[in-house]
């Protein structure tokens, strides 16, 4: 079996095992530690978090990945084979329009990506809410001559057709 998601909650699991709780009048105030200790997580920790040891038991190993910043998710748009704005690119070349994205774009669009907690496959639900009003218009851009669509702050932020 392999599993991947965020596992939202489980670094406090750990966190709260590893680092213990303490209470009363004599205990001492830690720091909030927001480094993620989810390489220690056990199967305990697992099955605090809602999955049944039998399940569990499948998992003969697990790796835990750091959070993507904003340069990876940006290097995931535009840099891997077969991305997602190459995918677009190609959609929009069928239409005879180009497509192009400012930087500020892309790291407006990594940024609420970040914002929204949905990792590297949130980018894909913000080009399209960004690009659906274009998509569903290319016919007419090719009909007017429009050649050229460039997404900037703006479209991210009020996503509109070309002739709106």
């Amino acid at each position: 079996f392999i599993a991947g998601g965020a596992f939202v909650g489980l670094d406090s699991i750990v966190k709260s095992r590893v680092q213990g709780t303490t209470i009363g009048f004599g205990s001492e105030l830690k720091k909030k530690n927001t480094e993620l200790m989810l390489d220690k997580t056990t199967p305990d920790d697992l099955v605090k978090f809602g999955l049944i040891p039998e399940f569990i038991g499948r998992f003969p190993s697990w790796v835990s990945l750091n959070e993507l910043s904003k340069d990876d998710l940006i290097r995931i748009l535009q840099d891997v084979k077969h991305s997602y704005i190459s995918q677009y690119h190609w959609l929009f070349e069928q239409d005879h329009v180009e497509l192009d994205f400012t930087r500020e774009s892309l790291e407006l669009i990594a940024e609420r990506t970040i914002a929204n907690r949905t990792g590297a496959r949130g980018l894909h639900s913000e080009l399209e809410r960004i690009l659906m009003p274009h998509m569903f218009y290319l016919a007419e851009y090719r009909k007017q001559g429009i050649k050229q669509v460039t997404i900037d702050v703006d479209q991210v932020d009020q996503p509109r057709a070309v002739n709106q």
